[in-house]
């Protein structure tokens, strides 16, 4: 059974007279945070399933090197992760921005004793560290997967390919046809609002994943070798696959590109851009495409209340700095940074104590309706 927490503000019980006219406000920019939105209180280890809880309990489900990705048909963040010794359980959360609440979707299977990348009889994903491999996929209207460091006592890298069915919240073990990419950590992933494959790089080639035929296409055969701590996104405008991060290879921060347009050569290309600080050299920092300003906007441990965006014809980044960012967690952000259409807005999971940061970068005037008159709030 899932378990829920709501933000629903009680009204003391009262009559109301109401105006005819819909109230405006303004949101503005900068950090602010969902009150109650805490994932400690819903995880399943400290909630009915203290067998999962590992060795680092439920700080595992963020802080054991794993990510999320944003439904947006639904306008939430899901968040998966755990994985090695750290934590134990596969349960699927979710924070929804329109009800302003978080939601465990599902309960953990039975954990593992062994390094097996399924658990519950073959029909659940075993947890893990999900590193930038866990994508939205809106084409099929599921989460995609693929690898990471699976929950067990050595680690072992998975080279499996799920889906999570929100419509059934079952998981979905594929046996994808095509060359799979290569089990190893820090995978990179993104998905392509505008041919709906989900793009993804392992230490070597690119990569395309088609949820609807379930297939696996390599895109390079000519090793192009990158270290791990990045994170990628997808610029769908000028059609590049953007990686973000600190590439332990060269030992430095990098941008690198890649033109997935057609009839592309699919070669890694790096960017030299100017204004980004140290948020290059951050391991894991939050990465994403805002089409409101068609900008990649990024976030980082290292200068926890700054935001960053990227103009890609420019090369240039730009700074914004809010009051109230969140503290770092240690361990990078991975996919827990994401861009909500819906809200025009960045939703952040940072740990499991604190609550959901959201981070806007604009002001949105928005209006909203007025009951009918006359009415008893209760």
């Amino acid at each position: 059974m899932s378990k829920s927490v709501s933000l629903a503000v009680s009204l003391v019980s009262c009559v109301c007279v109401l105006a005819s006219a819909a109230q405006a406000q303004t949101v503005t920019t900068g950090w602010s945070q969902i009150p109650n939105t805490r994932l400690r209180g819903v995880c399943a280890a400290e909630h009915g399933f203290p067998q999962v809880a590992g060795t680092s309990g439920c700080d595992g489900i963020t802080s054991a090197w794993s990510g999320g990705a944003f439904d947006t048909k639904r306008n939430r963040l899901i968040i998966w992760g755990g994985g090695h010794n750290d934590y134990y359980g596969n349960e699927v959360y979710a924070v929804s921005l329109d009800t302003q609440t978080i939601e465990r979707l599902t309960d953990p299977g039975t954990p593992a004793t062994s390094c097996i990348e399924a658990i519950a009889g073959g029909t659940q994903a075993n947890a893990r560290h999900t590193y930038d491999g866990i994508e939205y996929v809106a084409s099929v209207d599921k989460l995609f997967v693929f690898g990471g460091s699976l929950a067990c006592s050595s680690g072992n890298f998975g080279r499996d390919t799920w889906l999570f069915n929100f419509a059934t919240k079952q998981w979905e073990k594929k046996t994808p046809s095509g060359p799979l990419p290569h089990a190893i950590p820090g995978i990179l992933t993104a998905y392509d609002s505008v041919t709906g494959l989900v793009f993804l790089y392992d230490d070597v080639n690119l990569f395309s994943y088609d949820a609807n035929a379930n297939r696996y296409t390599q895109l390079t055969t000519a090793d192009q070798p990158i270290g791990y701590h990045m994170d990628a996104t997808i610029d769908p405008v000028r059609r590049k696959f953007i990686i973000v991060g600190y590439d332990n290879i060269r030992a430095a921060g990098r941008v690198w590109s890649i033109d997935i347009g057609a009839g592309s050569a699919y070669k890694l290309t790096e960017v030299v851009t100017s204004g980004g600080g140290s948020l290059i050299g951050n391991s894991y920092p939050g990465v994403d495409y805002d089409p409101t300003s068609d900008r990649i906007v990024a976030w980082g441990e290292n200068t926890p209340n700054v935001v960053y965006s990227l103009d890609l014809d420019t090369r240039q980044w730009t700074s914004s700095t809010f009051s109230g960012g969140p503290v770092p967690s240690g361990n990078g952000t991975h996919g827990r940074w994401r861009y909500s259409p819906t809200s025009n807005a960045f939703v952040l999971a940072n740990r499991v104590d604190d609550n959901i940061y959201v981070a806007r970068l604009s002001a949105v005037a928005t209006t909203r309706p007025n009951p009918p008159a006359n009415v008893t709030a209760q």
